[in-house]
């Protein structure tokens, strides 16, 4: 490989980063409308209605334009073999899933003022924010952190030293972006993220990680709003 393919091989990686930080502040900017009522106080409930409603199109509208770009990037190259049993194996998988809800639980008890803000959020709009952070929330995070990643950073996973590489990659951006520094929290998100990344690169398939996220989303928001009920 010649010096100059490698460096032009090292800016497109680097220039793929910045897309992809670009993609993840557009969702989080997607997000705002939803939870400035919980924020500022003076929202009517019509203006709390509407905040909901943009956030629904501005996530809706992000979906289709990651979905568009997705189809159009080659599909990664893998020569992990997939499960035998993959029954079996997505249900293993969604028992480690669901550790990492339990870790959440735990660290929510030692930051309080976390649970507050969740606590308002989903009092001000508990349909639009379940519908939000159940079924939109995972799709976006799917197609930015497994899809796209995968197919702008690491296009060949074909044996388990590169898919290390990816997966430890992968799993602490994902942990991160959800923390936004280096905290107990990221044990939340570490089990859930390594899960997601075995799901995708398994069965090279979007749509089973996407799943198995929405499942465990959907748990988590029946979990809160049972506790928000009493």
């Amino acid at each position: 490989m010649s010096k100059s393919h490698s460096t032009n091989r090292t800016v497109t990686w680097l220039l793929n980063i910045v897309k992809l930080i670009g993609l993840f502040a557009l969702y989080q900017l997607a997000m705002i409308p939803t939870m400035m009522p919980a924020i500022r106080h003076g929202f009517s409930a019509t203006a709390t209605l509407i905040a909901g409603v943009a956030s629904l199109v501005l996530l809706g509208s992000l979906i289709w334009w990651l979905v568009t770009i997705y189809r159009r990037q080659a599909p990664i190259v893998t020569s992990l073999s997939r499960p035998t049993r993959p029954v079996l194996t997505i249900v293993g998988l969604f028992i480690l899933v669901e550790l990492g809800n339990v870790l959440a639980g735990l660290i929510v008890k030692k930051t309080p003022e976390n649970q507050v803000i969740l606590d308002k959020v989903f009092t001000t709009n508990p349909v639009i924010n379940v519908v939000m952070m159940a079924v939109l929330a995972p799709i976006v995070e799917e197609l930015i952190f497994r899809g796209l990643m995968y197919r702008w950073l690491f296009p060949r996973v074909t044996n388990w030293v590169s898919f290390t590489v990816a997966l430890v990659f992968a799993s602490l951006v994902f942990a991160l972006a959800h923390t936004l520094l280096f905290s107990p929290a990221l044990l939340v998100y570490l089990p859930i993220a390594v899960v997601l990344t075995f799901t995708y690169v398994w069965f090279n398939d979007i749509r089973y990680s996407i799943a198995l996220h929405i499942i465990n989303n959907s748990l988590a928001m029946v979990g809160m709003l049972t506790l928000l009920s009493r």
